[in-house]
């Protein structure tokens, strides 16, 4: 369990509570003053301290003073005597997380200290996130050179320098682009080129968020609030204070959800469930999304106040078939990448190779370009990864969606077979029905059974949300 000090110049007191708490499981320790209980604090740095405001010669609120600046991460609640609220308000803004009267309910003080571990806890992991964030950021590079990655990188350029308000807002940013083709990466740059660039980056995927937990998930839930709701639990939404809150395909969340968040992005202000007390934020929203939002307001499946909410500052991603040279450029990169990863000796390109790679019109975008190269790196032979190697011989169709959402296929002048349009238009209508294989099949014109037939057939792997197979009864 955990390592408790009391520092309380009480004696029965000090010890009652220690066998208390011990029978739970906590190692405790009694300090029956201030110097014994910093000497001791010193030496073995426990979890948490249970504080008496008044110790004699040295107070307790010069106690938590030493605490706080020897170690800020160890939780302190203090002990105050009937009448003494006010000094205990002043301990927490100190830095201690609550206070208990005398005289103690051992069963109460029990829920405190377990509510304190948990808040301790769940600071150190936010801590330890933050750090490997940074440390993933701090690789983050985006490669290219096309006309269409520089404009988009100007405009980053251009919002990263917007100062925050008086309040600390920062305008909404909301990414557009294709499936892949990069917009998580260009939040976490803007992020970790940002004023908030200290603060945690939060990413939410829309799309993995389970429907009966998903308002739980985002603004958080108190202690009975529903069945399973034994703890409390912050949201995510909280869990972003003072950096940012990157909301990945934020076209999946349902109209209800939608209108809560509205309301937290005009107030700056959340509730969690089961809570009458709502709570101020300060994160910065980027939002992105691969759907067409304008559409889906048409047909009422988002809202329209939200869209106009989100889109403040709005960038489009250009995708990688539209990117020229972008695409040699990536290749080599994610080939020297992966050879480090495992170790392997460098390989090229083959100049067939790269006209191959530059001719593709890359439906999963930089993903799948990343995912090709790793493939043909790790199973490939010799020196030089050829156009066979990369399985891309033939010029695969151009896929569009006309406004009216139906897909158009545009052929080469060169031959083609006919199993890769059929491939490429199973994964675009994938890609455009965010992994609804259901959906999928309706905008192709076929059935659900179909399409999972053609699926295996071309070995295109399941989207990982994609709705199960139909049980056919015996």
């Amino acid at each position: 369990m955990a390592k408790i000090l009391i520092i309380e110049d009480e004696s029965i007191l000090a010890k009652s509570i220690a066998r208390s708490l011990s029978r739970v499981g906590h190692d405790c320790q009694v300090a029956e003053s201030a110097d014994a209980g910093l000497l001791t604090m010193r030496q073995q740095r426990p979890d948490l301290i249970l504080l008496d405001i008044r110790l004699g010669p040295m107070d307790g609120l010069g106690v938590l003073k030493e605490v706080q600046d020897l170690d800020p991460g160890i939780a302190v609640i203090v002990i105050t005597a009937f009448g003494s609220i006010e000094t205990a308000v002043l301990a927490i803004k100190l830095g201690a997380f609550d206070y208990i009267q005398k005289p103690l309910d051992l069963e109460e003080l029990k829920l405190t200290v377990d509510r304190a571990l948990e808040a301790r806890q769940l600071k150190q992991r936010l801590s330890y996130y933050q750090r490997k964030e940074m440390e993933a950021i701090a690789g983050l590079e985006i490669i290219g050179d096309s006309r269409a990655i520089r404009e988009t990188m100007e405009l980053v350029d251009r919002i990263v320098q917007i100062e925050p308000a008086e309040d600390g807002d920062l305008p909404t940013v909301l990414l557009l682009g294709e499936t892949g083709s990069g917009k998580d990466l260009l939040a976490r740059t803007l992020h970790s080129r940002s004023r908030v660039a200290s603060g945690p980056f939060v990413e939410v995927d829309c799309t993995s968020l389970p429907r009966d937990l998903v308002e739980s998930e985002l603004f958080g839930h108190e202690r009975g609030a529903f069945t399973d709701a034994t703890t409390t639990k912050p949201g995510l939404i909280e869990v972003a204070e003072g950096g940012t809150l990157f909301l990945n395909e934020i076209g999946e969340l349902s109209l209800a959800v939608q209108a809560k968040l509205l309301k937290v992005l005009e107030s700056k202000r959340v509730r969690r469930l089961g809570s009458v007390r709502e709570r101020k934020v300060t994160a910065r929203i980027i939002a992105a999304t691969s759907r067409n939002l304008e559409r889906a307001i048409r047909e009422g499946r988002f809202r329209q106040d939200l869209y106009y909410r989100l889109k403040v500052l709005t960038i489009k991603i250009p995708p990688l078939r539209e990117r020229g040279g972008d695409v040699r450029l990536l290749a080599e990169y994610f080939l020297e990448k992966f050879s480090r990863r495992y170790s392997l000796p460098p390989r090229r390109l083959s100049e067939a190779a790269v006209q191959s790679l530059t001719r593709y019109q890359w439906p999963g975008n930089v993903r799948e370009l990343a995912h090709l190269l790793e493939r043909a790196l790790l199973l490939g032979k010799g020196d030089e990864i050829t156009p066979a190697q990369l399985g891309l011989e033939a010029v695969p169709p151009r896929l569009d969606v006309d406004d009216g959402g139906d897909l158009r296929v545009d052929l080469p002048e060169e031959g083609i077979r006919l199993a890769e349009v059929e491939r490429q238009l199973i994964i675009e209508a994938l890609a455009l029905s965010g992994g609804n294989v259901t959906e999928a099949a309706r905008k192709l014109g076929i059935g659900r059974e179909a399409i999972r037939y053609r699926m295996q057939k071309h070995a295109i792997p399941p989207p990982r949300n994609a709705d199960p197979p139909s049980q056919n009864p015996s």
